[in-house]
């Protein structure tokens, strides 16, 4: 594992509206990366287990993904460290183990897991119903989720080559 990877990880489904908002900004992300090694781009529709495989080999992780908490407007941007997140649409099933748990699952099995794990979540509006579409709160959260996480890859940048300095 390189000290300066980073796997960005847009979670989400398409046809459920603003569930969708994660693989949008991943899509974006990934033409934004293409020419950087350092930076890998994924997005995945499942939870769970799963997240073991999509995160392992990373030193840093940032993962993108809708959340419905009906404490916040439609389109705000909630920014949580991983084990935060129980919330989400994917952070959690009835059949499988949440997003952090997979994650601390993962580590205890040896597995090289991200050290930093750092989540964009975007409050949405409506996940449950056959709709491609994001709202329009959610579609204008996108662009400014980008920038967010435009910085979180620069500062997460900054500080491995500070690191890597001092050593």
């Amino acid at each position: 594992m390189e000290n300066d990877s980073i796997i960005i990880l847009g979670m989400g489904n398409k046809l459920f509206g603003d569930d969708g908002a994660g693989i949008v900004i991943a899509e974006k992300l990934e033409e934004i990366y293409k020419d950087n090694d350092l930076v890998k781009v994924n997005y995945t529709n499942w939870g769970g287990l799963r997240i073991i495989d999509l995160l392992s080999g990373f030193n840093s992780a940032i993962v993108i993904d809708a959340i419905k908490t009906n404490k916040f407007p439609p389109g705000y941007i909630h920014q949580f460290d991983y084990k935060q997140i129980i919330n989400s649409v994917r952070m959690i099933s009835f059949h499988d183990v949440n997003f952090a748990t997979a994650v601390e699952f993962g580590r205890k099995m040896e597995i090289p897991m991200p050290e930093n794990i750092v989540v964009f979540a975007i409050e949405a509006n409506e996940v449950e119903t056959f709709n491609e579409n994001l709202s329009l709160p959610v579609e204008t959260a996108v662009d400014e989720c980008l920038k967010l996480v435009c910085n979180e890859v620069e500062k997460i940048q900054k500080e491995t080559k500070k690191e890597l300095t001092e050593t």
